[in-house]
């Protein structure tokens, strides 16, 4: 097995974007995971020991699964291995952790008619209010709240229900009938009722009062979980 795919994988699955991100979570140095990558090998006891959630056949051959067969506790979030999803959905408090980047986002998990197959994997949280979904973070528009990697709780909402100066989770149309989806607290905006105003933490982003036209779907954010 090509272990430079493994350690991919698991870089997709805490939700890295950069090999630095990796190398931090592992505790090694850039020229060890290059010296890896180029030589087809690693040391499985030390990735063994810093992320103990996966399969201990599956970093040595690639076979799956690719997680431990029982739930395991990671600093409190609670992965389910099974990922058949009308289990799960029976289940309270299984989380479904979706692929915002396929089949429609966030509006079509608002409109009920998203694919299984944009269901990642299903988070367990006990005690945690009614939600709709999880979905990773992508970009650092909301430090320190929130920041790249972070996993966040939603419940998607009507925009006839916002609750103002709450953190959204906000999929917007764009003009070749694409999207994008940011995360934002929605305000008042001056220019009238047919705007909204969208503002973050990072002061390299200015607020921006966009038509609530461009709002393909919304959602609550109820809570973040961060996975260091």
């Amino acid at each position: 097995m090509d272990k430079t795919i493994i350690l991919n994988k698991i870089k997709k699955y805490y939700g890295f974007t950069k090999d630095s991100q990796l190398v931090k979570h592992l505790g090694i140095t850039s020229q060890i995971l290059y010296n890896w990558k180029r030589r087809n090998s690693y040391n499985i006891k030390l990735i063994y020991t810093k992320c103990e959630i996966f399969n201990y056949e599956w970093l040595l051959t690639g076979k799956e699964p690719m997680l431990k067969k029982d739930n395991i506790k990671y600093n409190n979030l609670y992965l389910a291995e099974e990922s058949e999803y009308n289990f799960h959905k029976s289940k309270k408090n299984h989380i479904p952790l979706y692929n915002l980047d396929r089949n429609g986002g966030l509006r079509n998990i608002s409109d009920k008619k998203f694919d299984q197959k944009d269901i990642i994997d299903f988070i367990k949280l006990p005690d945690l209010a009614d939600c709709d979904g999880a979905a990773y973070v992508k970009g650092n528009s909301m430090l320190p709240t929130i920041q790249n990697g972070d996993i966040v709780i939603f419940k998607t909402i009507s925009p006839k229900d916002i609750f103002w100066g709450e953190l959204y989770l906000i999929e917007l149309s764009m003009d070749n009938n694409s999207y994008y989806i940011v995360i934002k607290y929605i305000q008042k905006s001056e220019k009238g009722e047919q705007f909204v105003k969208l503002t973050g933490q990072d002061s390299k982003n200015a607020p921006q009062d966009i038509p609530f036209s461009k709002i393909n779907a919304m959602a609550l954010i109820l809570g973040s979980i961060r996975i260091f």
